[in-house]
């Protein structure tokens, strides 16, 4: 009986750390290693929170003129009726008003530039005809060139109505920022 006491109790804490301490002890060497990964995921946001808060006061520091000018050269969404009167207010400065007009947003997936759904920027094409001298349609293009919203011109034909006076149809290509 005097062996028997002390061969059970070994046996008891062997069971014990087995059963009991070793699970629990694998336990805790897996919740530090969560604990490490949170602690560094942790500081990735506070660095990334400090990127962010640098880039927000570089933003703050521009005028707010500056920032609207910014937003008409490349807006953040398709505003049809703001291109098409920025555009007819180009060409009334000029005894020229648009006719005809035509908007398409262009189908990316068909692009094929950067793939389907991979462009940071959507592209809008507008139809419209004008008529005018051909002087007069060309101070017209050059103010369209000096505006601040982003136009090229993809597509341009005319046709004579009278001596020195045509119809001109023009098709313009602008972008806008995705979000």
């Amino acid at each position: 009986m005097r062996y028997f006491i002390p061969i059970i109790l070994i046996i008891a804490a062997i069971g014990v750390f087995f059963w009991l301490i070793d699970p629990l002890y694998k336990e805790i060497g897996t919740l530090g290693q969560q604990v490490a990964s949170f602690n560094s995921a942790l500081e990735k946001s506070k660095e990334l929170q400090a990127v962010r808060d640098e880039l927000l006061s570089k933003y703050n520091s521009f005028a707010a003129t500056d920032l609207e000018r910014l937003e008409k050269m490349l807006p953040d969404n398709v505003d049809n009726v703001r291109l098409i009167m920025d555009i007819n207010n180009i060409a009334a400065r000029y005894n020229m008003s648009l006719k005809n007009t035509k908007i398409t947003i262009v189908d990316e997936a068909k692009s094929g530039l950067l793939g389907p759904n991979r462009k940071k920027y959507g592209t809008v094409q507008l139809e419209f005809s004008v008529s005018g001298p051909y002087g007069t349609f060309l101070a017209f293009l050059e103010d369209m060139e000096k505006s601040l919203r982003i136009v090229d011109v993809v597509g341009l034909s005319f046709a004579s109505a009278s001596k020195d006076f045509y119809d001109y149809t023009v098709l313009l290509q602008t972008y806008w920022l995705k979000k």
